[in-house]
């Protein structure tokens, strides 16, 4: 599985994988956390969305496509981290149907991709098996508990039974000497 997401190796403790969802609050904070920390360190990123509550549980609105429109901009060298602020914002404060193709297409218009591309892509199912995988890989490869979590190599910090990875936390994660 590390392979299909393009670690090198497990121990390749210069690259932070972070594990999200479109539809947690707590990611939506941790989100921020994680862009002001990386103002003061050149860690590269992996993205890992993964759903909280994926298919066919009913819970709310589900984060597959919007997780799939993620894939399609990373591919398409789109603008990835504004793609990450418009769909939680869109989500969070403007109370938008993140499960909207539409609603998605027109984010994705604002990270210079093809909008039409874009909503093809998604409405042709491309990356439901990455989705699909990513799941797997967050939950039962790294068995993480809850999301926002993150992964350094084989060392990962998550967040459990309610309560998230806080901001230093996370900031002496990113430092520390593993």
């Amino acid at each position: 599985m590390a392979e299909l997401y393009g670690l090198e190796t497990q121990s390749d403790i210069n690259k932070l994988e972070v594990f999200f969802d479109y539809t947690c609050p707590y990611c939506y904070r941790g989100h921020k956390n994680l862009i002001e920390l990386l103002a003061d360190n050149s860690m590269e990123i992996i993205w890992r969305p993964c759903e909280a509550h994926p298919w066919p549980e009913e819970h709310g609105t589900h984060s597959d496509l919007a997780i799939a429109g993620m894939y399609f901009i990373e591919e398409n060298d789109g603008n990835l981290v504004k793609y990450h602020q418009l769909v939680f914002a869109a989500n969070f404060a403007e109370q938008k149907n993140i499960a909207d193709i539409n609603v998605l297409s027109a984010i994705a218009e604002q990270c210079d991709v093809d909008k039409n591309a874009f909503k093809k892509a998604l409405q042709a199912g491309k990356y439901k098996e990455l989705v699909i995988a990513g799941n797997k890989y967050a939950w039962q490869e790294k068995a993480f508990s809850a999301v926002p979590s993150y992964a350094r190599g084989c060392h990962t910090i998550g967040s459990d039974n309610g309560i998230m990875v806080t901001r230093q936390e996370l900031a002496e994660f990113m430092v520390k000497d593993l």
